[in-house]
């Protein structure tokens, strides 16, 4: 009888999630995230997801557990949905050291695991979920390790409320970070005695459902535009921030609304000089689905501060731009739009542009106050998921672009746009390889061409710029580097509770363009995960 109520309630989640919303959401990247987004080039399901970054988990188990590819089922691995009644056997398993024996070293893709705790009722789900990963990172003839210890809880309470979240514990061999994929800022402390350093990250999100507006207060990662990490409106890659999250569907429109809690300093500076300085982020996003196959957005976004939260930013329909101008124009105020075109089944085309400031007559000038960052994208897949993916992005971001006297477009002093920053030119690839259930493949290249000086940098105050190049501001500023990358990522899945995984990347450094000596630099990752 629950296993019938549980499934009858996660069928309705299903065909009432229409607008693809983050109820317990998927972490960046993820391989059932990535099957998601090529079903929606391949037009099978809503356009909307291949611009979601944190996809529903909930949507993701009811799309792919329905189909009968083994790729698609098993990519599902650790964020099924639990629907049988089993924690005691759980625990009574966990006391077996044969039964614990097969749980990690013994691989039956085909069977449900089991969490470390699920419960199961007429009302609620619950389950908890543990994670283990050692990490070795082989740079520069060093050698150095990361732990993860990473507990994670989950909930759907009355088909109206759901919970997710994550808290994980770093530790660090040595002083200095060598390995940043999970570092945002956070605030770490080294202890000499031991040689290593801690700290520490939380991932938040309590969704409530209901038929006026969806709410959602939350600290973890999204993103606006098309990009799958690198939009210059909200990026994905972004450090995480405590906000809260409207959501509404009308007809063809979809209307989300945020207010969240920025940091203007790194939290090591706050911690070292005991001094907070209030700063607030809000951001609304109107998307038109203008048909199947094409949907548009236009988003607003205002960063402020030095006073408590303000009312008109508060608002979610009201005109930020209007707001800021009539609060004495202080504040940062930016303006982006968006479109997504499926050409065809398995072929998209993109682009983004925010605006920080612009004039129109001289928007084909040097002119310092056209600072914005644009973006265009192509992603082809095709209908058999054995054959690779590909993407590839072109990015560009005018000098003095996000920055400002006050609120500059950061958290924690890091970009909450694009990732390579003002005066900066960018071509990405990347592409995903899934052969079997056991094996993705993961690689990305980039090159960046970035300038060097004042309006290069987000913190920069354009206040303090030289007046007499106001006429003569290049895309890239006169000194510059170039920086090529190269990524190469493979995960294998072990068992059903065993991951191993692989990274390695190059990057060549060119100083400048006169200075043909570059510098390469190579660095080898190698990583177990146990997630029970």
């Amino acid at each position: 009888m629950k296993q019938q109520f549980s499934k009858l309630i996660f069928f309705s989640i299903f065909i009432s999630n229409i607008f693809v919303f983050s109820q317990i959401p998927i972490e960046l990247n993820h391989r059932s995230s990535i099957i998601l987004k090529r079903l929606s080039a391949r037009g099978e399901i809503s356009l909307s997801y291949f611009g979601n970054n944190s996809i529903s988990s909930i949507d993701a188990y009811q799309i792919l557990k329905k189909n009968d590819n083994k790729i698609y089922i098993n990519s599902l691995l650790n964020i099924r949905i639990p629907y049988k009644k089993a924690p005691h056997e759980s625990l009574k398993q966990k006391s077996s050291i044969q039964g614990f024996y097969d749980k990690i070293f013994k691989s039956n893709l085909d069977i449900e695991n089991k969490y470390f705790y699920q419960t199961i009722s007429d009302t609620i789900l619950m389950w908890i979920k543990l994670r283990e990963v050692l990490l070795r990172e082989s740079q520069n003839n060093q050698q150095n390790f990361q732990y993860r210890d990473e507990i994670s809880f989950n909930g759907v309470f009355n088909n109206q409320l759901y919970i997710s979240s994550k808290f994980s514990m770093f530790r660090h061999s040595g002083n200095k970070i060598f390995i940043s994929n999970n570092y945002k800022n956070e605030w770490k402390k080294y202890f000499p005695e031991i040689n290593m350093t801690f700290w520490y990250s939380n991932a938040t999100s309590l969704y409530l459902k209901n038929s006026i507006v969806d709410i959602e207060i939350a600290n973890n990662p999204f993103s606006w535009g098309w990009s799958s990490g690198n939009s210059p409106i909200i990026s994905a890659k972004a450090t995480p921030f405590n906000h809260i999250r409207l959501y509404k569907k009308f007809g063809n429109f979809n209307l989300e609304y945020f207010h969240g809690n920025i940091l203007d300093k790194s939290i090591e500076h706050i911690h070292n000089e005991n001094i907070k300085r209030e700063k607030f982020i809000s951001g609304h996003r109107v998307k038109y689905e203008i048909n199947d196959n094409i949907q548009a957005s236009i988003s607003e976004l205002v960063i402020y501060g030095n006073r408590s939260p303000e009312l008109g930013y508060i608002n979610p329909i009201s005109f930020f731009w209007a707001q800021e101008h009539n609060l004495g124009d202080l504040d940062n105020i930016l303006i982006a739009t968006d479109v997504a075109i499926r050409a065809a089944p398995g072929f998209i085309l993109y682009n983004s542009i925010l605006i920080d400031e612009l004039s129109w007559n001289d928007i084909f000038k040097n002119w310092w106050g056209n600072k914005f960052s644009y973006q265009i994208g192509m992603y082809l897949c095709f209908e058999e998921i054995k054959i690779p993916d590909f993407r590839i992005e072109y990015t560009i971001t005018r000098p003095w672009t996000y920055t400002h006297p006050d609120f500059s477009y950061t958290n924690r002093e890091i970009t909450l746009g694009s990732p390579y920053g003002p005066s900066s030119s960018a071509i990405a690839m990347e592409s995903f390889y899934m052969p079997s259930t056991k094996l993705s493949i993961k690689a990305h290249l980039e090159h960046v061409q970035k300038g060097i000086g004042l309006g290069s940098n987000i913190l920069d105050n354009y206040d303090n710029r030289d007046k007499n190049m106001d006429w003569n501001t290049n895309l890239l500023l006169s000194n510059h580097y170039t920086k090529t990358t190269l990524q190469i990522s493979v995960a294998y899945v072990l068992s059903n509770y065993l991951k191993l995984q692989t990274i390695f990347s190059s990057n060549y450094f060119n100083k400048n363009e006169l200075n043909k000596n570059g510098v390469n630099s190579n660095k080898l990752l190698l990583g177990l995960e146990l997630e029970w």
